[in-house]
């Protein structure tokens, strides 16, 4: 199947470098998942920054990007609007977000390993154009 538009392809790369990205760092211990979630713990402004961004981006893609037509689209849209509610999360009610993430990242390897994958999955169908 071949997706529907060309800007869905661009922020399927986008997207994947991120996620491949974050991935690697973690394997790589270049990042702590952990540490971070314990800096913003610490850190009301960061959280409420972070989720800001995080609020700022999501509603963006939401705005330019809210296309259901194939495989790839909607996992796109549906990242920006993940991103738009766990930025309005961080923003309101930042602790069971957290509380949340911290159970996530308890396997720091297995969450950057999912994240790498999934981000190398993304680029591989943002570059080919094709969602199987």
């Amino acid at each position: 199947m071949i997706t529907a538009t060309i800007l869905t392809l661009h922020l399927a790369v986008l997207i994947g470098l991120y996620e491949f990205s974050a991935g690697l760092a973690g394997l790589t211990g270049r990042i702590s998942w952990a540490a971070m979630l314990d800096e913003f713990e610490r850190s009301p402004a960061l959280t409420f920054v972070t989720g800001f961004m995080a609020f700022a981006i999501g509603g963006t893609l939401v705005l330019v990007h809210c296309i259901w037509t194939d495989l790839l689209a909607v996992i796109v849209s549906l990242i920006g609007w993940i991103a738009l509610a766990e930025g309005l999360l961080l923003m309101i009610v930042p602790g069971p977000l957290l509380a949340f993430s911290r159970r996530l990242v308890g396997n720091q390897k297995l969450v950057s390993l999912i994240a790498a994958a999934f981000g190398l999955i993304l680029i591989a169908l943002g570059l080919t154009g094709r969602v199987a």
